[in-house]
């Protein structure tokens, strides 16, 4: 190799990764819901509930929703389900700016089963989402997500607070030149939590989410998430 060769490949490599480097972002959030459940017959249950989102390290609004879900307990221990969501996203980014209003529905398929004082629990969900009020020249372009999720919970003895931990994919569905549907990895998402119910009052609901987002061109977004969550139930 000349030197003018290996000149040319260590700047290349610099570059390089000065590039990559720059790509790789990070935010930490608060993400925070009340809710309320309603059984009206057996295995069946109704929920409704309002989120807010906050980023740039908890100090802009990144979207709220309302979500409306159904869930029915086919056999013991499993569940199918869906929802749909109505969400005002904030694009704070780039020349067209504001709030845009997208909507999301889901189907779910979980199943739960104990181990001794071990709760595990496991769920794939097929999602779609679509950005409402476009103007004609723009096209709605859908965005499908397949979901796997699984999860443990530990019943600690005569300890109300019970640690839980999951792990959840998300592969997008994504069709290419020749029409044909294909998956691929788009981001994780690791929860550490942890819930306390009160008699009459409700359950509330405390979590610490890492989540990491891969994008094309080796670009990573990572994010921090604080979770509140409040859940009344009607039975």
């Amino acid at each position: 190799m000349t030197k003018n060769s290996f000149q040319t490949l260590f700047c290349l490599l610099l570059v390089s990764n000065v590039a990559f480097s720059q790509v790789d972002t990070s935010d930490f959030a608060i993400w925070s819901s009340v809710g309320i459940d309603y059984s009206p017959i057996k295995k069946l249950k109704i929920g409704v509930e309002e989120s807010l989102r906050l980023k740039e390290d908890a100090t802009v609004t990144d979207e709220y929703f309302t979500e409306i879900s159904l869930q029915y307990e086919v056999f013991k221990n499993f569940e199918i389900g869906g929802g749909v969501r109505f969400i005002k996203e904030n694009d704070n980014v780039g020349k067209k700016q504001g709030y845009e209003s997208h909507f999301r529905f889901n189907f779910d398929a979980s199943y739960k089963y104990d181990i001794e004082r071990f709760t595990l629990s496991h769920r794939i969900r097929y999602q779609n989402k679509k950005e409402l009020n476009l103007p004609v020249d723009e096209e709605n372009v859908l965005k499908e997500t397949i979901r796997f999720k699984t999860g443990i919970e530990y019943n600690i003895r005569k300890w109300p607070l019970d640690p839980s931990f999951s792990l959840e994919l998300f592969s997008g569905i994504e069709e290419d030149v020749q029409l044909i549907r294909d998956l691929s990895l788009d981001k994780f998402r690791v929860t550490f939590g942890t819930d306390y119910k009160f008699r009459k009052i409700g359950k509330f609901g405390v979590f610490y989410r890492y989540e990491e987002s891969i994008i094309k061109y080796f670009k990573n977004e990572t994010l921090h998430v604080l979770g509140l969550k409040y859940t009344y139930s009607i039975n």
